[in-house]
């Protein structure tokens, strides 16, 4: 018996070591113990067996200590190996389990060592002991969930307190029925003691054992008491009554992670469009900035949909099916410090995935298990209900992004009017820090709508080469590519140039028109990782209204170029130079600079095309159309006029620039069309706004002018518009507009120059001012003085061929700058001299910059010679702008002011005219405005 007691200690021993102890060969040095007994047996030394006369108390002498305290030996490697591996295990099942198994291993040695006392050789010590480890055993061997330990003592102190509060009651009624009643103690009495127990108990065991239930539990969770508390209170109340996907993840994870103790906690869902299941919650919520996710197909899913039930982190290292599993999903929970793993189950299908960070202070017992898989049990469908009708508004809020978008998008037929428009509404979808829309023609990207900003990696009509390019990739492939980190991961050599201005994330989707790729719709953003696969899928419904609306636009665009080409010279046609013309008028007025007109007639083509046919006349014309459109630089447009009749507008051309283009086109035209016996040339006309007209019919009545006097005196040769006419007077016989209409335009001009200059600003009103105040001292008639009035305000609009850089430049200016300068005064009267009402003012513009002795521009007039309204003019001009601010200097003091006027007395100005405005110059002076260097400079900018 004895040998086969140690046997069966060994043989638990091997059994309890498969716990902590990798499966591996080694010598099984425990069975030398119950060797070691068999030969003590047999050399006499442990009898053999032992006969008692009445009781227990037997004695198998000294030799069975040492053998005992081998046993002990064992127990304790056991107990030390267990601990070792309760401390590092994450499972709580695994770890309730060495519990259980350690509670088993101390029963064992402690009645073992109890049977070997005086009061064990009395009483079965031993036997009762190895029952109880039996059933100790069995429990952890058959039972796959255990009870958790602490559970098992919150309930034996319950119902522990329990019993003894009722032992006291019983003992209480059981001293008052026999002290008050006088009943003797007997089966009567105790029958009747039982009875008013029970009763007693009925009336308050319910109350007690509940708040019993609740003070021992608060004593064993502490701070986490409240927080289980608030999660049923979510589970029974809350839950149902959420309205919201979102609001019932942030309710359901914070009293959880709080109640369980974790760092952090994740809600994983599918994905429309994937089915992966990825974060759509997190505790804390900045841990949604990480992003892992479960791929459909992914071990952890189908084991999860298998065995419904939680799956801790050692086993995807540990069991063989999850070998399979990708390193990136690997890498991902790692990241996220995820400990377990709970399968929300509904209607046998994986509705949603709960993932548990480790603990803050301690590792998951069952009880948490417990606690979290009933929570995934009752929220389960709850949040199925959410998820679908949360997917279900997501979708009605796409369909409506969708509508909303394709309208903006499609409600011009010209993409880039109403693109910043589109991308306004697109950023409120996805975050669209660029979105461009990219053509392909030919063997080249041509980038056809870009959003208004800085700093943007490509610019609107900006081409690159196709090769390379992901736009290339995905027209040959016909899918979308998305790059999540530029910075980690570029495929093409354009990442370079986003990475370059700051993007990081980017998706590109392909275009296509009839099955056919034609370039990409580019999304990107500064942020990595920023589009979801659902915003993806939802950028690709959209890409294909985009890809309508381009492919009509693109359409419309060629109909719309056939309505302004001329077939037969591929040039513009007459109808669009018409459109130009007047664009270029309207933006030359609002920036200045000076605006060229040529008009080409062919010399010698008439007899061509009677002599040769109308079939070798067009030809001709297409010709001469390819050689006009070669002659002429980037910026200039040719058109087609009419007939045998060329046009080219040449924006902030001035005449000398826009006379080289011409005698290019010209000579050209000579050189190229010696065709048999008859030879063409070309004749040119050429007219510069605004001093040769400052409407579109005045500037093409000039250059038809120029045009019939070039072929008037031999053809083949060109006329400039300004130099052919012989006065001012006869410009303004045109007709070509009403007086009303010039005089408005006029007056725009002059509005126009001192909005340019902020220094001039009011320059011309206060000149006028000046100029009336002096003319009506000098006792001049009412309609002198209104000449003088009109004439100061509009005697600089011919600094609108003057560049700006010119005009504001604080240095020294050069004399190319000082010519150029000078010439305004001829120009003012010539723009002005288109109105016949304006006629009487020419005298004081073209003259205002005449000195008295002679030294002036642009005539050299000298004294009387000139007109008293431009000496007037001379001096209010001179005034305000000594007492102005200047680019190049501050305003004169009035003393200054006054000093210079009366030293320019007889040399630069009329020395009577001085006398009469010192007065004047006198009344205006409110106070000292500083000090400057003096007149010197105003002089060498306005010689």
């Amino acid at each position: 018996g004895i040998i086969l007691f140690f046997l069966t200690c060994v043989q638990s021993h091997y059994f309890v070591a498969s716990f902590y102890r990798s499966v591996s060969f080694k010598f099984p040095i425990a069975y030398s113990i119950p060797a070691l007994a068999l030969v003590l047996v047999v050399l006499g030394y442990i009898p053999e067996s032992l006969t008692t006369a009445g009781g227990l108390r037997f004695d198998y002498g000294p030799w069975i200590y040492p053998l005992g305290l081998m046993l002990w030996a064992l127990a304790s490697t056991d107990v030390y190996f267990l601990t070792r591996r309760f401390r590092v295990l994450g499972d709580p099942e695994k770890r309730n389990q060495i519990v259980y198994l350690i509670l088993g291993i101390s029963v064992l040695a402690l009645f073992i060592a109890a049977s070997v006392t005086r009061f064990g050789r009395e009483f079965p010590v031993a036997h009762i002991g190895n029952f109880v480890n039996a059933v100790i055993l069995t429990f952890v061997t058959v039972r796959h969930r255990l009870l958790d330990v602490r559970f098992i003592a919150r309930r034996g102190l319950v119902y522990g307190s329990m019993a003894t509060l009722f032992l006291v009651v019983y003992t209480l009624w059981l001293f008052f029925v026999h002290h008050v009643f006088d009943v003797e103690y007997g089966f009567f009495s105790f029958l009747l003691v039982g009875v008013l127990t029970a009763v007693s108990a009925a009336a308050f065991w319910a109350r007690a054992r509940v708040y019993l239930y609740r003070r021992i539990d608060e004593l064993f969770y502490g701070e986490s008491f409240n927080y289980r508390q608030d999660l049923v209170e979510f589970l029974e109340r809350k839950a149902p009554e959420v309205s919201n996907l979102e609001e019932f993840g942030r309710e359901l994870l914070v009293p959880l992670t709080k109640a369980v103790g974790c760092s952090r906690a994740y809600l994983l869902l599918p994905e429309t469009m994937t089915n992966d299941f990825s974060i759509q919650f997190a505790q804390p919520e900045q841990m949604m900035e990480l992003s892992p996710r479960i791929r459909r197909g992914s071990p952890i899913l189908e084991w999860l949909e298998r065995e419904k039930r939680y799956l801790s982190w050692e086993s995807l290292d540990v069991l063989p099916e999850f070998r399979s599993l990708w390193n990136e999903e690997k890498n991902g929970f790692k990241s996220l410090d995820i400990e377990l793993l709970f399968p929300l189950v509904s209607r046998g299908s994986l509705v949603a995935i709960l993932a548990l960070g480790q603990k803050q202070f301690s590792k998951y017992t069952v009880e948490d298990v417990n606690l979290v898989e009933t929570v995934a049990a009752q929220v389960a469908a709850s949040l199925e209900k959410e998820y679908l009708q949360e997917q279900l508004r997501k979708r009605e809020q796409q369909l409506a992004v969708l509508n909303r978008l394709a309208t903006v998008i499609s409600s011009s037929l010209d993409i880039r009017e109403v693109y910043d428009g589109f991308v306004a509404e697109l950023k409120q979808v996805v975050d669209a820090d660029f979105a461009a829309i990219v053509l392909i023609e030919d063997s080249a990207l041509h980038f056809e709508a870009l959003p208004t900003g800085k700093d943007l990696p490509w610019q609107v009509g900006q081409r690159i080469p196709l090769e390379g390019t992901a736009t290339e990739w995905v027209a040959k492939h016909k899918k979308t590519l998305f790059e999540p980190d530029l910075t980690r991961s570029r495929r093409f050599w354009t990442g370079e140039e986003y990475i370059r201005h700051g993007f990081r994330s980017i998706v590109y989707l392909p275009l296509l028109a009839k099955g056919e790729a034609i370039g990409s719709f580019i999304i990107a953003s500064r942020r990595p990782n920023a589009y979801t696969p659902e915003q993806i899928r939802l950028l690709e419904q959209l890409t294909s209204q985009v890809a309508i609306a381009v492919e009509n636009s693109r359409l419309y665009a060629r109909a719309e170029q056939r309505a302004r080409i001329d077939e037969l010279t591929s040039l513009f046609n007459r109808r669009h130079f018409d459109q130009c013309l007047r664009q270029e008028i309207d933006r030359h007025s609002r920036y200045s600079g000076t605006l060229s007109l040529i008009i080409l007639d062919l010399d010698f083509f008439k007899a061509y095309n009677d002599k040769h046919g109308h079939l070798a006349g067009d030809k001709v014309l297409a010709q001469i159309g390819r050689l006009v459109s070669k002659s002429i630089r980037n910026t200039d447009l040719a058109f087609r006029y009419g007939g045998d009749e060329f046009a080219v507008l040449l924006p902030q051309s001035t005449v000398d620039d826009a006379l080289l283009v011409a005698e290019r086109v010209r000579a050209k035209i000579a050189s190229k069309m010696t065709l048999g016996e008859v030879r063409i040339t070309a004749s040119l006309g050429l007219a510069c706004w605004p001093s040769d007209g400052v409407t579109p019919d005045e500037i093409l009545t000039a250059a038809d002018r120029a045009l019939y006097y070039a072929k008037q005196t031999g053809g083949d040769r060109t006329c400039i518009a300004s130099r052919m006419l012989p006065s001012l007077t006869e410009a303004t016989a045109t007709g070509a507009v009403t007086e009303k209409e010039a005089l408005s335009i006029i007056y725009a001009l002059a509005a126009t120059i001192e909005a340019r200059d902020p220094y001039t600003y009011g320059h011309s009103r206060k000149v006028s001012s000046y100029a009336v105040a002096l003319a009506e001292a000098l006792g001049l008639p009412s309609e002198k003085v209104t000449v003088i009035s009109t004439a100061a305000l509009l005697h600089d609009i011919g600094k609108i061929g003057i560049p700006d850089e010119v005009l504001n430049k604080a240095g020294k200016l050069e004399m190319e700058a000082i010519k150029l300068i000078q010439s305004h005064p001829k120009l003012s009267a010539t723009i002005v001299g288109h109105v016949l009402s304006l006629v009487s003012c020419l005298p004081a513009i073209l003259h205002h910059h005449e000195r008295w002795d002679g030294t002036g521009y642009p005539s050299g007039l000298k004294g009387e010679a000139i007109p008293i309204e431009a000496r007037i003019l001379a001096i209010a001009d001179a005034f305000d702008a000594m007492t102005s601010q200047r680019p190049y200097r501050g305003p004169l003091s009035y003393k200054k002011v006054l000093e210079e006027l009366k030293r320019g007395a007889g040399t630069q100005f009329d020395p009577k005219l001085i006398e009469a405005f010192l007065p004047i110059a006198l009344s205006t002076a409110p106070e000292e405005l500083g000090i400057a260097e003096g007149y010197n400079e105003q002089q060498e900018r306005e010689p």
